[in-house]
């Protein structure tokens, strides 16, 4: 091989290398922010009662606490119960995405990943097996009733914002031990 040659070959090879390092990039955020991921619920039974499983990857409003939406009970039969305090916000329409739960990313910090942009209605939507809408109210009850068993996030719109949690839904009559245990 000539000069010329080798020189083309080098200067080839760089070019394939330098087009390829971009793939190297840590996509650690676009899976942080996947929109069919549950990294942990909040387990509760009522508005009173919050139990942490995992590391939850919902977003609530800023500043208030984890009381300000509530999906209840958690893990839900058949019937939904969200309810929207500490705000002057009313839920105008909610959206259902089956999702996959994963023991991942249980150290990080989704307040400051997630933002009222990180996902669309378009892409919410989308995602969604199951719209619900034409809402004005601060409290709506949801029937599950006939969804497969499993992790969903609930994407709850309000007249300013959009907001999101996870829920497991047992319609099947899962041993509610198996579901806890997958947890610790």
């Amino acid at each position: 091989m000539n000069f010329k040659h080798k020189y083309l070959v080098i200067l080839f090879v760089s070019a394939i290398f330098l087009s390829c390092s971009d793939d190297d990039v840590d996509n650690t955020t676009n899976l942080e922010t996947a929109i069919d991921l549950v990294t942990g619920i909040n387990a509760k039974q009522d508005t009173n009662s919050i139990f942490q499983l995992g590391n939850p990857n919902v977003r609530m409003p800023i500043g208030f606490t984890s009381l300000s939406i509530i999906a209840f009970p958690n893990p839900v039969n058949s019937a939904l119960n969200i309810s929207l305090s500490q705000t002057n916000e009313v839920i105008t329409n909610v959206w259902l995405v089956r999702a996959n739960a994963e023991k991942i990313f249980q150290d990080t910090d989704f307040d400051a990943i997630y933002t009222e942009n990180t996902y669309t209605i378009d892409e919410v939507s989308q995602a969604s097996i199951q719209e619900f809408n034409g809402f004005s109210n601060n409290e709506i009850i949801l029937n599950l009733e006939g969804l497969d068993t499993g992790y969903y996030r609930v994407f709850i719109k309000t007249d300013d914002s959009l907001y999101w949690d996870n829920i497991y839904v047992d319609n099947d009559g899962v041993d509610i031990t198996e579901f806890f245990d997958f947890w610790e």
